[in-house]
């Protein structure tokens, strides 16, 4: 008890303190009124009854004979001698009937729940239809299928995955295409993929924003057979070539490699819908391939050391593989150039004049087609090699992306699964150098692009 604590502290109180200072305009705080009043229980669902439901609410409410037996009923039942005979009603049909005592039940049902002990804490839940009424449970709607995973159901193009934020699946597919192994190199591209994949829109302040899931395919899609937008697209992706061209022309190789490999990784996650689309696409990853192989190994090439004579053979020889990329005509004049001139300086004057004959033919400007006459004419006169070199200009060969050295046709070689760059076979297993995630020697299915490749 605390009432002899409060009167001592009131004791100790004066009276002075024990006044509160109220403000003259002090009312009381409530909240305010709602604007919106829930008048019933909310969220509602229509149910139709069962058959079962539908006859027992019939058997409460009965015929026409049991509803009058219903008015009977509530007339004061009779005394004196007349409550000794056996009361007379009518069933649903309208025969008469004796009504027996309720006290007389079958014990066949005994369930022996009467000396059933239970704790009494337990909650059992509410009671069907709240409490005997003729209103059924409330069922919540079954919840369907994310646009995001009708997405995975109808693609097996990794861009789809990505897009719709499936990462494994879109792993998966990369792994079995081309042969994915380092998916570090991916990261950007994955994130990019899923965040255009989807548009935000806030609803109501202080609320989290609600998602919009485009398609590219609007017109047919409907609810089941809907496709991601993708925000990569082959014209983008050939603008950006343009600009790694100007790279390579400008001699800044360093940067002109980063472009080629981002546009070689950036092709999985584009989709085609014609197959010259799909054609345009392959021939893409070619043309990448060939420059980040050419540049990277011209980088290695300026990198050797020029005063010795093995290096300076050396260095012919990856000017002369550096001549047998597929380059655009523009950047191939120079590559010709420059193994001209390393050739002549070597004094291996017939594969110099090889050489300047390719550059003629090109059609360069005057003042280059005028000093490679000269170099031309000088080789001529001695069309000897002074030095022997691991080239031969007449032999087809493919470029090894690690040591850049020759596969003649005929050797041995394996190929990355995706970029599909040639390596000695000891390579095998390594990450390709040239776009930096697949296995080279990877058995594959391929890359897929379309729906087209699937029919």
């Amino acid at each position: 008890d605390l009432e002899p604590e409060a009167e001592e502290i009131r004791a100790s109180l004066d009276d002075d303190e024990l006044k509160i200072a109220v403000h003259p305009r002090a009312s009381l705080l409530a909240p305010p009124p709602p604007i919106m009043l829930c008048d019933q229980n909310w969220p509602l669902l229509t149910k139709k009854k069962s058959f079962f439901d539908q006859a027992a609410s019939t058997r409460g409410k009965g015929s026409g004979a049991s509803r009058v037996v219903a008015e009977v009923d509530a007339v004061e039942t009779a005394e004196g001698g007349w409550e000794d005979e056996d009361e007379i009603v009518l069933d649903e049909d309208g025969m008469p009937t004796v009504r027996e005592d309720d006290d007389d039940e079958g014990s066949g049902w005994d369930a022996g729940d009467d000396d059933l002990e239970l704790p009494g804490d337990l909650d059992g839940g509410p009671l069907p239809g709240g409490g005997g009424g003729d209103e059924g449970y409330f069922v919540p709607p079954t919840q369907g299928t994310s646009q995001a995973q009708v997405w995975c159901n109808n693609s097996q193009l990794p861009a789809d995955h990505a897009a719709s934020g499936s990462f494994e699946t879109a792993m998966r597919l990369l792994h079995d295409q081309i042969g994915v192994v380092n998916f570090e190199r991916l990261k950007p591209l994955f994130l990019q993929a899923f965040a255009t994949g989807r548009s935000a829109f806030v609803a109501t302040p202080s609320v989290p924003p609600l998602f919009g899931y485009p398609h590219r395919n609007w017109q047919e899609a409907g609810a089941k057979k809907g496709s991601p937008s993708i925000g990569l697209s082959l014209a983008g992706l050939v603008q950006r070539l343009q600009a790694a061209y100007q790279l390579t022309t400008q001699g800044k190789f360093g940067e002109a490699i980063v472009k080629f490999r981002q546009i070689l990784l950036s092709v999985p996650f584009i989709v085609v819908e014609s197959r010259q689309e799909l054609t345009e696409a392959q021939q893409l990853v070619g043309i990448c391939r060939e420059y980040v192989l050419g540049l990277a190994m011209e980088m290695a090439r300026k990198d050797l050391p020029k005063g010795s004579l093995d290096g300076q053979k050396r260095s012919c020889e990856m000017a002369a593989y550096f001549t047998h990329c597929n380059l655009q005509p523009v950047h191939l004049l120079l590559a010709l150039r420059t193994a001209q001139n390393l050739f002549y300086k070597l004094k291996n004057f017939k594969s110099c004049s090889s050489f300047a004959r390719r550059l003629l033919e090109l059609g360069p400007k005057p003042e280059m087609a005028q000093q490679s006459r000269k170099v031309l004419q000088v080789c001529e006169k001695n069309l000897t090699d002074e030095h022997k070199l691991q080239y031969d200009e007449f032999n087809p060969f493919t470029i090894c992306g690690i040591s850049y050295k020759p596969i003649y046709r005929g050797k041995e070689s394996t190929k990355c699964p995706f970029c599909e760059t040639a390596f000695l076979p000891e390579h095998k297993g390594k990450v390709c150098p040239i776009d930096e995630a697949s296995e080279i020697g990877k058995e594959s299915i391929g890359l897929r692009l379309s729906s087209l490749q699937f029919r």
